[in-house]
């Protein structure tokens, strides 16, 4: 007995007991892999996180935390730059694990920069504007990302781009919009060839008088930018050093950043955009106000590609094909089984609903 994408209906609401089909990649903190509701054949991706290693994690940086996040998400007015984040449908537990369900997507933004970089290419000035219109959403919310990189873009079925991982983000105390000019943390996290340079300085610096804010989230937008329309799909910075060697550079030139080597070579509006978000100095990095009306962003009649962006992501068709091949024996896959409140090792606070 097997089962394929194009075989499984669809329904809108789901509680398993789920048969993990396949692993479709590990993080730091956990795996996911695609599972099949049992009940009703949807498939998901599931995130599978071992609650043995609650003990070893921050609090701000368990699973805990990332399911608030996608708690706010979920309770928040729905706006064009949602569309453009990944939704959690619900969280449970099994005898040894939290999980995440979630809808299954194509793949991510890494793999396809790898495997189809035409592909990467044709679609690149639209995937960034959906990105900026869910990097603006997540600060409306009271959310800095902090770990926004190829990895964590999955690309869905109508080739629409959605922000995912939500791991490591800073949660604000209410979902009030976050000022750019906040001072929210001082938190050393993310992924080293990606954070911006006040996030480095604060291992450098004493922390009380080292922070940052949303425009970090902007200097990581401008890296994977970089990184998407480079012939060779290389990262702009190696590692943390040749990030914060940069910014030295910047602040010995006298704030002259375009004129970096690097940036120097990069043409044409594209390469305005990226200088602009890739600015050493948060104050005087591009946010949304200056990615949204950039006019790399115009097309040749005049109007932005901003506008209706969400509507034109919804009018796209579905691509089927392009989902991840999940054949396999049923009769041979585990099961994933809810652990019932008052069992054993039962945990509060991990199960939760999507509200309808």
């Amino acid at each position: 007995m097997s089962t394929h994408t194009d075989e499984a209906p669809q329904s809108s609401f789901v509680h398993g007991p789920f048969h993990v089909l396949r692993t479709l990649g590990a993080g730091g903190c956990g795996v996911a892999v695609a599972a099949q509701d049992i009940p009703t054949n949807r498939l998901m991706c599931i995130k599978v996180f071992l609650k043995d290693n609650l003990k070893f994690m921050s609090p701000a940086l368990s699973p805990l935390n990332e399911l608030a996040v996608y708690k706010r998400l979920a309770l928040a007015r729905p706006c064009p730059g949602t569309r453009f984040l990944m939704g959690l449908e619900f969280s449970f537990q099994t005898t040894k694990d939290i999980c995440f369900a979630m809808d299954l997507m194509t793949n991510d933004l890494s793999h396809l920069m790898k495997s189809n970089s035409a592909y990467c290419y044709r679609h690149a000035r639209r995937w960034t504007v959906q990105l900026a219109l869910g990097i603006d959403a997540l600060h409306e919310l009271g959310i800095i990302h902090r770990d926004f990189k190829a990895g964590n873009i999955l690309i869905d079925v109508r080739e629409n781009v959605r922000i995912a991982d939500f791991g490591l983000c800073y949660l604000a105390v209410d979902s009030r919009p976050l000022d750019r000019q906040w001072a929210c943390s001082t938190e050393v996290v993310g992924t080293p060839y990606i954070m911006a340079p006040e996030i480095l300085l604060c291992n450098v610096y004493d922390r009380d008088a080292m922070t940052y804010g949303p425009p970090v989230d902007w200097w990581a937008l401008g890296c994977v930018l970089y990184q998407l329309v480079s012939p060779t799909h290389m990262a702009i910075f190696q590692t943390q050093r040749d990030t914060l060697d940069y910014a030295a550079w910047c602040t010995s030139s006298g704030g002259a950043h375009r004129e970096f080597p690097i940036l120097q070579n990069l043409k044409g509006n594209v390469g305005d955009l990226i200088c602009g978000l890739l600015d050493p100095s948060p104050s005087w990095r591009y946010g949304f106000r200056d990615v949204s009306s950039h006019r790399l962003f115009l097309n040749p009649c005049g109007t932005s590609e901003f506008v209706d962006a969400y509507a034109c992501a919804l009018k796209r068709p579905e691509v089927p094909e392009l989902m991840p091949d999940l054949r396999c024996d049923l009769e041979k896959a585990s099961v994933l089984q809810r652990l019932a409140p008052g069992e054993r090792r039962h945990l509060p606070d991990v199960d939760w609903f999507k509200p309808v």
